[in-house]
């Protein structure tokens, strides 16, 4: 630390944060703040996950961090990362993600002290409150998340114990929720019959990340009436800067979320091990081969996507296709042969799986083609929970006596999150 800052002039309790980890999840307007304050303040991690990169408009609202017009096109948490290495203490670290959040899994986010949600959408604020929630209590980290609002900065601390993120969120939202928003509210307003994206400044995003860094601070120091509170930093004229307790609300759905009762961990990576490798080692665990693989359930944008897409026809010739991708991973046109793809020719009256075959679970006896696929490339996240169903005869639900479920996940997936560049 000495080469780079002078010990006299930090805080005396700097060496408290060198063995902290936190995750910023958006590296934008007020993810950069966060992640430039977050290593400045000692963290002894910080890293970073953005798919977007940076672009000209909104450079006047990004850490001075990001250099304009250098920066320009390229992926914000892969960015801000490199920006980041000069300022690290000795032995510290920091590591930028290309990735989307529906790639990560709940053992991903387990990884961190800390996460802070700088997104600017209640799908991706959701989904990361599912993901939290299957994390068990005792590895589950500490969430803050931000946001502005015109010129008002908000930041909210909590430990998932008294409420939820869903808990914070209006469910009226979410019938849009993928529209940009803040932690506050939707940040499109109705403007004579057309939609207009609300305007905020440099100085609220800083002042969002200030309050989240002051929060992050809290925990560390352990101070007292800090967790499960709201900061809210409201303008001029009417200048104040006020903490609430916010309460859980009634019959929310995100708090009904419980973790798996056991969590048995394989050596290993989702990047690295194949569905059969994965198959051999639960079977070795379980001491049976009479199981089957849930394909991952992906909950996104009100829509739940647990299928396997192992081949479609095309929806225009009638084709078969092959498609070979997750349901979550998939795109429209992907379920197009070729031919039609390339001639943009349009869908007849069919539905595009009607005739298709589509997984809802991987068999050790049934997926000899998809034996030598990563576990990744089958649509698990970094960080999964694999689900294994034994039936042991069962032959509906109202067998569910019959039924024992386990849930698996990977030892190696938490360090990948500390060195993968892209997913």
């Amino acid at each position: 630390m000495d080469h780079l800052y002078n010990p006299l002039k930090l805080s005396v309790y700097r060496s408290l944060f060198r063995d902290k980890s936190v995750l910023i999840l958006g590296g934008g307007a007020v993810g950069s703040h966060e992640a430039e304050y977050a290593v400045k303040m000692g963290f002894g991690r910080v890293d970073i996950l953005d798919f977007d990169t940076f672009t000209l408009e909104n450079a006047a609202k990004h850490s001075a961090l990001v250099r304009t017009p250098e920066d320009v096109g390229r992926n914000k948490a892969q960015c801000v990362s490199d920006r980041l290495l000069p300022l690290l203490d000795e032995g510290g670290a920091t590591n930028g993600i290309d990735a989307d959040l529906c790639l990560i899994g709940p053992e991903a986010v387990a990884a961190y002290d800390f996460a802070v949600l700088c997104l600017d959408n209640f799908a991706a604020k959701m989904l990361f409150n599912e993901l939290w929630l299957q994390i068990p209590r005792e590895r589950r980290p500490i969430v803050i998340m931000d946001g502005t609002h015109d010129e008002m900065a908000q930041s909210v601390m909590l430990d998932g114990e008294e409420f939820c993120l869903r808990c914070l969120v209006d469910e009226s939202w979410l019938e849009a929720s993928a529209v940009r928003t803040s932690c506050s509210g939707p940040q499109v307003r109705r403007i004579d019959g057309e939609d207009a994206i609300v305007r905020t400044s440099n100085l609220a995003s800083s002042l969002a990340a200030i309050l989240s860094a002051e929060q992050l601070r809290a925990a560390v120091l352990g101070a007292p009436d800090a967790m499960n509170r709201r900061l809210t930093y409201t303008a001029y004229p009417h200048l104040e800067l006020s903490a609430a307790h916010p309460m859980k609300k009634r019959g929310c759905p995100g708090c009904s979320i419980e973790p798996p009762h056991d969590i048995r961990f394989l050596p290993g990576s989702v990047l690295d091990v194949t569905l059969g490798e994965a198959f051999r080692a639960i079977a070795a665990a379980l001491g049976t081969k009479a199981f089957e693989l849930a394909v991952h359930r992906l909950s996104y944008k009100n829509i739940v996507y647990s299928g396997y897409i192992a081949e479609a026809v095309c929806p225009s010739c009638g084709k078969p296709v092959a498609v070979k991708k997750h349901e979550g991973r998939a795109f429209h046109s992907d379920l197009f042969c070729g031919e039609c793809r390339a001639a943009k020719r349009p869908p007849q009256e069919r539905t595009a799986h009607e005739e298709g075959r589509v997984l809802r679970a991987f068999t050790p006896g049934a997926c000899g083609e998809l034996l030598g696929e990563t576990l990744f490339s089958l649509g698990y996240p970094l960080g999964a929970h694999l689900e294994v169903i034994e039936r042991n005869g069962a032959l509906d639900f109202l067998d569910e006596g019959k039924i024992r479920t386990t849930v698996f996940a990977f030892e190696g997936d938490a360090e990948k999150m500390h060195t993968v560049r892209s997913l």
